[in-house]
């Protein structure tokens, strides 16, 4: 079984990531992707806006209907800062038994930073990093280890997300409808 691995902040789960998702799932190709949303990223110095549980709930009311996706609460039950080291050993734990081949998506932006990663050498025995591109962002260049997607992307980011509602502007079609209708009965990103 070969399993991918997305995680981030999801703060809010937007268009954008369902859509690499599932190009990943495609080109790679993946059997599954499990979607990891963390408590609080290490390299980001604030904690997220929406709460974990919220965060949480959104991931599962966009991937519910696709039996290729599922979540992990690994880091959202775990005390912040999460580190992909930590978490990939976990997992592989929960998968002890069952032949898999693991492989982590991570955006173009992020492959600069892999040598600072906790253990990286060790994480990079441990899986293979699937690179997707970011919109408006070239790939200068990949780890040796690690592929190049060429999957479809959208340049939407969750900080205009939050903005937009912070303005009073509309988020229609930048996040899937039960996201929008979730931030809206819970009044999230208004602070």
């Amino acid at each position: 079984m070969r399993i991918g691995l997305l995680g981030g902040t999801f703060d809010p789960v937007h268009t954008g990531h369902l859509l690499l998702a599932q190009g990943a799932l495609e080109q790679a190709p993946l059997d599954k992707i499990i979607w990891i949303p963390c408590h609080r990223a290490p390299h980001k110095p604030l904690e997220p806006d929406a709460l974990p549980e919220e965060r949480a709930r959104m991931v599962q009311l966009v991937i519910g209907d696709n039996p290729a996706f599922q979540i992990s609460r690994l880091e959202l039950d775990r005390p912040a800062p999460s580190y992909t080291i930590d978490t990939i050993r976990q997992i592989q734990e929960e998968f002890q038994g069952q032949s898999a081949e693991w492989h982590f998506l991570i955006g173009s932006d992020a492959v600069r930073d892999l040598p600072s990663w906790r253990q990286i050498n060790l994480l990079r025995t441990l899986v293979r990093f699937l690179v997707i591109p970011r919109p408006g962002r070239s790939i200068d260049s990949i780890p040796q280890d690690a592929t190049r997607l060429h999957v479809r992307t959208l340049d939407i980011s969750a900080s205009e997300i939050r903005q937009r509602i912070r303005e009073g502007r509309s988020i229609r079609y930048l996040v899937p409808e039960p996201v929008r209708l979730y931030i809206e009965e819970q009044g999230l990103y208004k602070r």
